[in-house]
């Protein structure tokens, strides 16, 4: 009875224009982030010297050559534009979550737990159906457009935020936080100086 409600919740057909809204503003937001957040600004100096912190297990990745990390934080710029814009989603999906996750294993050092979420949810888009409305794939096939989406697709996202900030929370509750240890740092950034 109840996994049969769970399946109905899970198959029932919503709107596919939120997952839209979702899949244009996080491309939009991982394109502008590459070039800060993630390293291609500074690609010939972070994966140039030899004090690499990589993750456990993972040892044997290394990074390529400045010219291959330049290609490979091309196609993952590309891939975030593909997503924004709903053009070969898969596709550009793959393009992005791939060299990502690469990027990610090599150096865990200039990460925090929003670069996993956002490794999480560029493969939770790429199982979705988010091109479905307002994309080029969208425009090419009219098949898909507008086609209504399962409900999973919304749930998977919003149970993926939810651990997120749930877990965060938990974390808050550790000496370092009570403390307040962790907001004298960052207090001290510049971006808190007019505070």
């Amino acid at each position: 009875m109840i996994s049969d409600k769970c399946h109905q919740a899970a198959w029932q057909l919503k709107d596919p224009s939120n997952l839209a809204v979702t899949r244009i503003l996080f491309g939009f937001l991982m394109a502008v982030d590459i070039h800060f957040e993630r390293g291609f600004a500074e690609v010939d100096h972070r994966f140039g010297g030899f004090t690499q912190c990589h993750f456990p297990f993972f040892d044997f990745v290394k990074p390529l050559t400045f010219q291959w990390m330049c290609l490979v934080y091309l196609l993952m710029w590309l891939g975030a534009c593909g997503i924004m814009v709903g053009y070969n989603f898969k596709l550009s999906c793959l393009s992005f979550i791939i060299p990502y996750w690469y990027i990610l294993i090599l150096d865990k050092t200039s990460w925090n737990n929003h670069s996993y979420l956002y490794g999480l949810l560029s493969v939770l888009l790429l199982f979705s159906s988010a091109n479905h409305y307002c994309s080029i794939d969208a425009w090419i096939n009219p098949d898909i457009r507008n086609k209504p989406v399962p409900n999973w697709n919304y749930l998977l996202v919003k149970f993926q935020i939810f651990l997120l900030y749930f877990y965060a929370g938990v974390k808050k509750m550790d000496p370092e936080w009570l403390g307040g240890y962790s907001m004298k740092n960052l207090g001290s950034h510049w971006v808190f100086t007019p505070f």
